[in-house]
Order: structure tokens, then C-alpha cells, then sequence
């Protein structure tokens, strides 16, 4: 009985967090996301086609002007991007061919124009396609893109990623080849900077194996170090020189803090973040917590930023 209603109370909460009216704030912001929309690995109401409208109604309903994905596969975003409206996307596949899992990222054609863009590799290599550090579980890479906004004129520099899942170590060390080969110049310069990503990794105090696996999962537990400097852990690495959107928000957060779930009814963790340089307001920022008719749109759940460029 105990068990049923936490159930009931969790998927209560969860509906609770999306009942507010989400609007911009200001006529020169804008959305920014970071969405890991799952790879075409499940069955059922969690096959990646019966998904689809789900994430066009998460990215519809919050009006999200550019926005990053993880886990994303050719043959999903095509279809994802058939279904949404004036969007495009740049990105290059993490494999030796560039295909496979892409971090794309999707933009309203009508609000920015890309000047430039590509994806390097977060290895020793980081220009060889399909290179990877030892003891990741697959190669990982990052996507960038440089844009103007067309109602302000403003240009800035938007990176998007997904670190490891395997090896904290090449999480670490793939943080430093993002920020050694785009982010340090960047910044040096004093330019506009966003980053996104699935970071698969958390701040959470942890002091033991067991503790990692209960914020992390299971498939974190072993390879987690203990510790949140920025010379052991890749978020207190990415707070040392930008702003987290969710710490520095004018309004309150909305929504779980936790942005992972699984499909279960509860969030587990925080692995999924909005950053920016240090000239970009950030108006409000919300975890996507919703669930058209008690299905998931994916296993994260959506983490927005209204922001305002200075």
C-alpha cells in the first residue's frame, strides 16, 4: 500500500510541476535546451516513433528557439525534425563515418543564422572522427555552432555535448578537450558562450560506491570518483568558468532538480545542464517534467533557460 501511494503522490508532484504558464520574459530573449531525446533502443510505449509526438509537444509547448540533443540518431531526428516546423540542425555523427549518435542542434531558422559550425572529438585527437580516450565506453564528441541572433544582432558560440557514461576519467578529461578547443578562446575573448549537454555526471556529495550508484545508476557506480573539484569532477570543472543557468536564474527553478528518470515515475539524478558566459541573464529555468497521458517523452527530461544576452 506504501508502495502504490508513493506512486500515486510522485506522479502527482510531477503533474504539479507543469501546470505554470511558461512564457518569455523579455523581447530580446530567447530558449535555449538541452534534451537527450533517447536512442531507438526501446520497445512499446517507449519506441522511439510512439515517442516522437511527445518530444514535438515538450518542444512546441516551450516554444524553444535553439536547443541540443544527445543519443541522437539520423534516422530519429529526421523524423523528429519532418515534424517540427522551420527548424534546422547541425551536427556530424560520433563514428568513424560520422554516423551514429550525433549531438545535434536544432535552431528556428527565422530567429538565428549559423555562420559557422562542426564537431570534434573529446579524445587525445579530438579532429580524428571516431577517436575515443581509453576506457570510454564509446567515442564521445562535441558540436558547435556560431550564430547571430537576427532580432538583436548579436552573435554567440553554442557548444553541446555528452560525456561518458563509462569512465569518469574520460569525463573529466573530455571536459578539458571542450574547454581547450573552443570554450578557452572564447571566453578569453570575451565572447557570448552556451553549452548544453547530458553531462552523466552529478554534484551530489557521495562518500561511498553505494551512495554513487543511488545518484548516478548503476552504470556510474563503479568508475565514479569521490570529490567535487574541478581536477576530479566535470561539473565543479564547467562551474570553475561558466555560470550554471540553474543556480543563477532571476526566477525560481520549476520543476524536479533531478533531470534523469528512466521511465520511472520518480526522478533519480542531475545530469543534464544549461551554461552560459558570464554577460547572459538568465530569466527563468525549468525541468520539463511532463507526461501527455502518463507517457514519457523520453528519459530525461528537458532542461530550459530563457536567457538574455547582455
Amino acid at each position: 500500500m506504501k508502495k502504490i501511494l508513493f506512486g500515486f503522490l510522485a506522479l502527482a508532484l510531477l503533474a504539479g510541476c507543469t501546470s505554470y504558464k511558461y512564457d518569455k520574459k523579455t523581447a530580446e530573449s530567447f530558449n535555449i535546451a538541452s534534451y537527450n531525446i533517447r536512442g531507438p533502443f526501446d520497445k512499446g510505449d517507449n519506441h522511439w516513433k510512439v515517442r516522437i509526438p511527445r518530444m514535438v509537444g515538450v518542444i512546441e509547448k516551450y516554444d524553444l528557439d535553439i536547443f541540443g540533443v544527445q543519443e541522437a540518431v539520423k534516422h530519429v531526428t529526421d523524423k523528429l525534425q519532418s515534424e517540427l516546423k522551420g527548424y534546422r540542425r547541425i551536427g556530424c555523427g560520433r563514428e568513424l563515418a560520422c554516423d551514429g549518435e550525433s549531438n545535434y542542434i536544432f535552431y528556428k531558422e527565422n530567429r538565428f543564422e549559423c555562420l559557422d559550425y562542426g564537431t570534434f572529438w573529446l579524445s587525445n585527437t579530438p579532429l580524428i572522427s571516431g577517436s575515443r580516450y581509453k576506457g570510454a565506453g564509446c567515442p564521445r564528441t562535441c558540436t558547435w555552432g556560431r550564430f547571430k541572433d537576427l532580432k538583436t544582432g548579436k552573435v554567440f558560440t553554442y557548444y553541446n555535448t555528452h560525456l561518458d557514461h563509462i569512465s569518469s576519467q574520460a569525463r573529466l578529461d573530455g571536459a578539458k578537450v571542450l574547454y581547450n578547443n573552443g570554450l578557452k578562446a572564447a571566453l578569453e575573448n570575451k565572447e557570448t558562450v552556451f553549452l548544453t549537454g547530458d553531462m552523466n555526471e552529478t554534484l551530489a556529495k557521495v562518500t561511498d560506491a553505494k551512495s554513487i550508484a543511488a545518484v548516478n545508476g548503476p552504470h556510474l557506480a563503479k568508475s565514479s570518483k569521490k570529490g567535487n573539484t574541478p581536477d576530479v569532477n566535470p561539473i565543479a570543472f564547467f562551474e570553475s568558468i561558466l555560470k550554471d543557468s540553474y543556480a543563477t536564474t532571476e526566477t525560481p527553478h520549476k520543476g524536479t532538480s533531478e533531470t534523469f528518470h528512466g521511465f520511472k515515475p520518480v526522478n533519480k539524478c542531475r545530469l543534464d545542464y544549461v551554461y552560459t558566459s558570464d554577460n547572459v541573464r538568465v530569466l527563468s529555468h525549468v525541468t520539463a517534467n511532463d507526461r501527455p497521458d502518463g507517457k514519457y517523452p523520453s528519459d530525461h527530461d528537458a532542461v530550459i533557460a530563457v536567457v538574455e544576452i547582455r
